[in-house]
């Protein structure tokens, strides 16, 4: 049975996609099944793993809205995982299900179709508090949030934990949060080392992860090239940094499911 993970911030541009990318490329590369999932209209995880998203017939929306089986839509990436993909029909989602029977349990149904298939499923939430956060919230089984070393992304943060709170009370007591992710760090600036300092000032009961992800142009590079960080000419201080947490999953899971 897989660990499900959600990377989740309602603030935008705070590295959801990336880390969901190159944390999956991670874990592949360690010998793990992985399942990336993206559920933001956006598509950039569909984009980043080389898809165009107009030019598929069969993504989650279909999945969501017409019952489609998920295989159906499954594709395979040249990087090791493979990918329920998304476009931009997937915007319409809240409007069709607003009157639905357990519209927050969709991607749940969807997901216990597959999960047995994969020892992690990895998804890539929309920076909103919608439906559709809510349904990834809903069928996860932990909480990475990714925290951009910025002033407005450290406030935000703090709404996204009231809605985990909720989710954990009223649709899936087994949520919990993995940890809060630093990213977009740079060490040069007295603002990125104080938000870095203060995230465990401010979230003291949630574990803050030690992998920093720097802020560097190459995050941009990569994705422009659609590939993944570890594939740049220049070391980068980020891609060590997701092996090294994509080893910390691996250990958890395996402390959690036990001998």
């Amino acid at each position: 049975m897989s660990d499900i993970i959600v990377m989740a911030n309602q603030k935008g541009g705070v590295g959801k996609t990336t880390t969901t990318f190159n944390l999956g490329v991670a874990l592949a590369d360690i010998g793990q099944r992985v399942l990336l999932v993206d559920l933001d209209p956006q598509a950039s995880l569909t984009l980043y793993a080389v898809y165009e998203p107009d030019d598929l017939q069969t993504t989650m929306y279909q999945c969501l809205l017409r019952d489609i089986a998920p295989k159906e839509a499954l594709l395979t990436t040249e990087h090791g995982p493979d990918l329920l993909p998304a476009n931009l029909d997937l915007s319409l989602v809240e409007f069709h299900l607003m009157n639905a029977v357990a519209r927050e349990r969709r991607v749940t149904r969807i997901l216990n179709h597959v999960r047995q298939d994969y020892d992690f499923v990895l998804l890539d939430s929309q920076p909103s508090l919608g439906l559709l956060t809510l349904n990834a919230l809903a069928a996860s089984d932990r909480v990475i949030i990714p925290v951009a070393c910025e002033y407005l992304s450290l406030r935000g943060t703090a709404a996204l934990l009231k809605l985990i709170h909720k989710v954990k009370g009223q649709l899936n007591s087994a949520l919990t949060i993995a940890g809060i992710l630093p990213t977009l760090f740079d060490s040069r600036t007295v603002h990125g080392r104080f938000i870095l300092e203060r995230l465990s000032q401010e979230f003291p009961n949630i574990h803050i992860y030690p992998h920093t992800i720097n802020r560097s142009i190459r995050f941009a590079e990569s994705a422009a090239e659609r590939r993944p960080i570890f594939e740049q000419k220049i070391q980068v201080p980020g891609a060590l940094a997701y092996r090294e947490l994509a080893r910390d999953l691996v250990k958890a899971a395996d402390a959690h499911i036990g001998p």
